[in-house]
């Protein structure tokens, strides 16, 4: 071959391995990252519910229904039903599942101060897994392509440079 198709090659090569490590690095660790964070977040379901023991008190409730967004939970209060609508998914659980509630003393019907555990660590730990899985896939797949076409670019100049 000649030596201008060898450094073309090479210069391909070198192109090639630099974008996949840049897609290693700015998407794989960003998924890496966001798995990390969400699987951290467990441990601050469960402090939440810690620091909240005083204002809050616990009640076996109901999953009442669900999609792929959101999770309807009903419990019940001195004889009155509530319910409430929460942003989380998690296919752990399934309608008619009871679930540990836990709620505000001075407000039962606040919904803003709701706590159901149960539903958010096991969505934070699916979140978290998956994420962390992909994140590894992206780093493993790009950085094991991407680290030997350098090499071989690397080793391609050198041959240009010895002829």
């Amino acid at each position: 071959m000649s030596s201008s198709k060898i450094k073309k090659i090479s210069n391909v090569l070198s192109a090639v391995g630099i974008v996949l490590l840049l897609i290693a690095l700015l998407f794989g660790f960003s998924f890496i990252k966001i798995g990390v964070q969400n699987l951290v977040a467990i441990d601050n379901v469960e402090i939440d519910i810690e620091n909240g023991a005083d204002s809050r008190i616990k009640t076996e409730g109901k999953l009442v229904s669900m999609n792929t967004q959101v999770s309807v939970v009903s419990y019940e209060v001195d004889g009155k039903e509530y319910s409430t609508e929460l942003q989380v998914y998690t296919d752990e659980f399934k309608p008619g599942d009871s679930i540990d509630i836990y709620y505000s003393k001075e407000n039962p019907a606040d919904v803003k101060s709701i706590r159901v555990p149960q539903l958010f660590i096991s969505y934070y730990s699916k979140v978290g897994g998956m994420m962390l899985k992909i994140g590894l896939i992206i780093v493993g797949v790009c950085v094991g392509i991407g680290l030997p076409c350098i090499f071989i670019s690397r080793s391609l100049r050198k041959k240009i440079n010895e002829a």
